[in-house]
Formats: structure tokens, sequence, C-alpha cells
């Protein structure tokens, strides 16, 4: 259902001709209009910083690494970062249980890292928020959000 609810939102897009990197270019907005708002809760904050650092790493690298990749490919790979970590987090709200958070982290955070996108091998930079204790998103940098997604989706059918 949600394979369905991406693609039709991605199909949506398509239709109505809406300009090259427009959902990148509105996930960095939302996400740092929260990270710099100080009334938002912290927690709240460290999440969207989290986005932030994704979507430039992811665009920086993109450009270095696939210069001729359409904007298209970075509109889907923002998209499927920002759904699995709203996905993340709805999964830890529901959660109450210590060991049942650890393990929503774990399966989260073990998606990312298998599931590179550009084999980046400064693992101390793209893991930075891996092990860090101080944010939820212990997420590597480096992802192939589209098979991360999957990945997800894959370990929690049936839930």
């Amino acid at each position: 259902m949600k394979k369905l609810t991406l693609i039709v939102a991605l199909w949506c897009l398509t239709i109505i001709n809406i300009s090259a990197q427009d959902v990148y270019q509105e996930i960095m907005r939302m996400s740092t209009e929260v990270a710099n708002n100080e009334n938002h809760a912290l927690d709240l904050r460290k999440i969207a910083t989290f986005k932030v650092d994704a979507l430039n790493y992811m665009a920086q690298r993109t450009r270095e690494l696939m210069p001729d990749s359409s904007a298209y490919v970075l509109d889907y790979q923002a998209f499927a970062m920002y759904e699995f970590v709203n996905l993340f987090t709805y999964k830890l709200t529901k959660t109450s249980k210590k060991k049942d958070r650890n393990n929503v982290i774990k399966v989260f955070k073990d998606a990312t890292i298998q599931n590179p996108r550009f084999n980046d091998m400064d693992l101390a930079f793209v893991r930075i928020y891996c092990d860090n204790d101080n944010f939820l998103t212990q997420f590597s940098l480096d992802t192939d959000w589209v098979k991360a997604m999957a990945y997800i989706r894959e370990k929690f059918k049936g839930n």
C-alpha cells in the first residue's frame, strides 16, 4: 500500500509538471524550518537536522558521482528518505517497552547501513549519526533510501 502511495505521489508530480527538484527542495525547506525553530521540541529539531544533513549529503554526492542523473532521481530518493524517517518515528511512538524501542532503532539503523547508495569509504563521516545516542535517527547518510524502505517493509511485513 505504501509503495502504491509513493508511486501515486510521484505520478501526480509528473502530471502537474512540477519543475525539477521541487520535492527535494520542499522537504529541505520544511526540515530546515523545523530544525531552526526553537519553539519545536528538541527531539523533533534533531530529526529535522538529520533530514537536512541527509539531503545535503545526497545532493552533494549525486552531483559528484552521478552528474548526468536527473533531478527526478534526487526527488525520488528525498521522498523515500522523508517517508523512511517518518515511518521510523511512527514505529517508535507506537512502542513503549525499552527492548522493543531498541529493536526498532536497530532494524531501521541496519536498513540504512545495509543499503548504501554511493558506497562511500569515509565511514566515520557517513555513519556520524549511527553511534550517537543523542539522536533518535541513528542512520547512515550514505543510504539508498528506496532500498532501505523496501528492507523495512519486508522486516515489518504483517505489522
